[in-house]
């Protein structure tokens, strides 16, 4: 098997012919996961070199498009379509009867390889004639290393090790971890019992004639079995970290999911049973089977209450509330408090705890807007409300309309907190609409579509990024910068600015910086707590950890805009006098008498509202100096429906591009105005606001001013112009 030229094990030019000999079959099992997919094979097309390879993606029943899709970007793969969901071993084994090369690749979709590990693992099985199967160094998406990448064939012992949980709590100890070897060196190459399913470089004749996996295990454990027969028929498996890639490692597969946790411990008790039944008493192999069901019930349940851990917070809290104003309101002793609060009050509670669930459930408190404040707020309104409405007419359950308003209130305030304390807590978290949370990110590599890919980004309104620079590929580059984006440095010193600017994510742009580059990069910020993504060369999503962002998921207009309905009209008018009216009474002992002394320096200033309209409002110039006493003169505006809390941009050269939209002290483009340079990108902003507006929206603006303290005025200079 040993080669004897180097060219042998670098083969000559790839042959579209199915005549031509194979150098490597490449087999991709693909269930839903189109974006990964396609990285996958980009990744492959850099790090075929010479090869000649043969690619199969077999699809189980995808319900996202993906053979359409993958068609029309790779014809030279050969695709087999499967109407339902096979599992995966069955899904692999119908390219493994196909396979012609001398080795068989087998891979999962959410990976990216190097440019140089086809080479090293066909180098290692040529040099190596005893070696059946080999598998590579696999790194997490934050570079860390993935224990998976070798295994230990899981004993009883070792599986009990497991269920206890001390593999977790002793990560390193070769008795402990004896399962994902953990005391043994990530770097040490070596012989080893088991590979993942996600990497095995296959000796093709092998493969074929250990028949592949074994379609009992629908998915998970099949892996194990196969090199456990490998292993029987005579032959060794390999670990070669010389290379390695990147593994997802199938993170949208929930854990609290039922069956998930049922096809993950029924294929480890298939896999005991299979090859442990006979040597073992009845009694334990009882205690084995009880502790892979008590596993998989803890695993179940621990990830089910880890995701109701908030709503029952949230539930806790307001119900608390509650009986905490029952007992102030009629002067209770607390120990009393179990017989003096009556059995219909617990229906009271009950109908809080479902009007709220419900609420909850509709804007997604605990989904996408898990961090929005104004999501929580608008739950614990509607809740409180629903109880004020159905108790009225239910007078056999009547309650304290007082102690609901101040649970409410109370409610609000904590449920609020309780968010702003997530926030801090989960920064580098993907970026979630609707949320606080303003990721600071860097993009790596500089090519012609940079400047495109940064005005996409920059366009998007439901995302918070702030991009902080542009990170170059080599340190010959010779710009500056790139639509107003600093270029900081080059991939050298990426460690070093990635701190430095304490970067939440870091963006991968392809091909300007390949996989190769991508891999060494990951794997020196492993320790740097920051998110990486990548971008394709169609600059059409982003593929993260966890999930995939489409770039140019625009929604339609609508030509009948929200915004201008007569009824949000109204209430925007309301939450403006809401707001403005609490503040001139606190304020206006304080700034009344200077803004009176003032009064010979104010300067009229007209602000356009359409073509056709303007209103005209008072300041005082220069405006830095007289901040507090515009901001007081600016809620008399407000007050006066002038201007609204809430609106487009307060500068005098702004011409608002729909008709009647008021100026705002905030809005929703200001928020975002200081990494906005172009006008498509301010309007695509002012269109969002239009097209999604409801008062909470503007809720949620104010809040993130406050929170944020943006500036939300153009600086206006003496001609009552921005200040540059």
């Amino acid at each position: 098997m040993n080669p004897e030229s180097e060219q042998k094990k670098t083969p000559t030019e790839t042959s579209d012919s199915r005549q031509d000999p194979i150098d490597i079959s490449i087999i991709i099992v693909n269930y839903n996961v189109k974006e990964f997919a396609a990285n996958l094979l980009e990744s492959l097309e850099k790090a075929k070199i010479r090869f000649r390879l043969e690619i199969f993606l077999v699809d189980n029943a995808s319900s996202d498009g993906s053979i359409s899709y993958l068609k029309r970007r790779y014809p030279d793969v050969i695709f087999i379509e499967n109407r339902e969901n096979t599992g995966f071993g069955k899904a692999n084994n119908q390219a493994i009867r196909l396979a012609r090369g001398t080795y068989t690749l087998l891979i999962n979709p959410d990976t990216i390889v190097r440019q140089d590990t086809l080479q090293v693992m066909y180098r290692h099985m040529e040099a190596h004639p005893e070696t059946a199967a080999a598998g590579c160094k696999m790194l997490n998406p934050d570079g860390t290393f993935a224990f998976e990448s070798r295994r230990s064939v899981p004993t009883p012992m070792s599986a009990l090790w497991k269920i206890l949980g001390l593999t977790r709590l002793f990560p390193r100890s070769k008795r402990f971890s004896a399962y994902y070897m953990g005391a043994e060196d990530e770097n040490k190459p070596g012989r080893v019992p088991v590979l993942s399913g996600a990497f095995m470089f296959f000796r093709t004749e092998v493969l074929k004639e250990a028949g592949g996996f074994d379609e009992q295990f629908f998915m998970y454990g099949e892996d194990i079995d196969l090199c456990y027969r490998v292993r029987q028929m005579g032959w060794e498996i390999d670990y070669v970290p010389e290379t390695s890639i990147i593994h997802y490692k199938g993170e949208s597969t929930k854990k609290e999911n039922l069956d998930y946790v049922v096809t993950f411990n029924k294929a480890m008790y298939l896999f005991f049973r299979k090859h442990y039944n006979f040597g073992y008493t009845l009694f334990f192999r009882i205690f084995i089977l009880s502790g892979i069901v008590m596993k998989g019930v803890a695993s179940y349940m621990s990830a089910v209450i880890k995701k109701l851990a908030q709503p029952i917070t949230d539930l806790v809290v307001l119900n608390f509330l509650v009986i905490l104003f029952f007992i102030w309101r009629y002067e209770i002793a607390p120990p009393d408090i179990i017989s003096l609060y009556h059995i219909q009050y617990l229906f009271v509670n009950l109908l809080l705890s479902v009007i709220f669930v419900g609420s909850a459930v509709y804007y997604d408190l605990y989904g996408k807007n898990r961090f929005s404040i104004p999501a929580a707020i608008k739950s614990t309104v509607i809740a409180f409300a629903g109880v004020v409405v159905i108790t009225f007419f239910l007078r056999d359950f009547a309650f304290s309309r007082l102690i609901l308003l101040l649970s409410c209130i109370a409610g609000v305030l904590i449920l609020s907190i309780i968010r702003l304390v997530k926030i801090n807590r989960s920064r580098k978290a993907p970026n979630i609409p609707g949320s606080f949370l303003e990721k600071k990110v860097l993009l790596v590599g500089i090519n012609e579509k940079t400047p495109q890919l940064i005005r996409k980004i920059r366009s998007r309104a439901d995302w918070r990024y702030n991009l902080v620079g542009l990170v170059a590929q080599n340190p010959d580059y010779d710009v500056d910068e790139i639509e107003n984006v600093p270029v900081i440095g080059d991939r050298s010193s990426i460690l070093q600015l990635v701190r430095y600017h304490e970067a939440d994510e870091i963006i991968f742009i392809l091909p300007a910086v390949d996989h190769d580059q991508i891999l060494r990069i990951i794997a020196e910020l492993r320790d740097a707590s920051v998110y990486p993504r990548i971008v394709p060369d169609s600059l059409d999503y982003i593929v993260g950890k966890t999930n995939v962002e489409y770039l140019d998921d625009i929604p339609m207009m609508d030509v009948n805009l929200p915004y201008f309905s007569r009824w949000n009209l109204f209430l925007k008018r309301m939450l403006d006098l809401a707001v403005s009216l609490p503040l001139l009474i606190m304020l206006t002992p304080f700034l009344l008498p200077p803004v009176l002394l003032l009064n010979g320096r104010r300067l009229r200033i007209s602000l356009p509202v359409s073509d056709t309209k303007t209103h005209a409002i008072q300041l005082f110039l220069p405006y830095a100096s007289h901040r507090w006493k515009n901001r007081y003169l600016l809620l008399w505006h407000v007050v006066a429906g002038k201007i609204s809390m809430v609106g487009g941009p307060v500068a005098p050269d702004h011409i608002p591009r729909f008709a009647n939209v008021k100026p705002g002290l905030t809005g929703f483009r200001q928020l975002s105005e200081s990494r906005l340079y172009h006008e498509d990108e301010k309007q695509m902003h002012e269109l969002y606001y239009l097209q999604n507006y409801s008062i909470w929206l503007d809720l949620d603006i104010l809040i993130k001013t406050l929170i944020y303290r943006h500036p939300t005025l153009g600086m206006i200079d003496r001609q009552g112009k921005p200040a540059g």
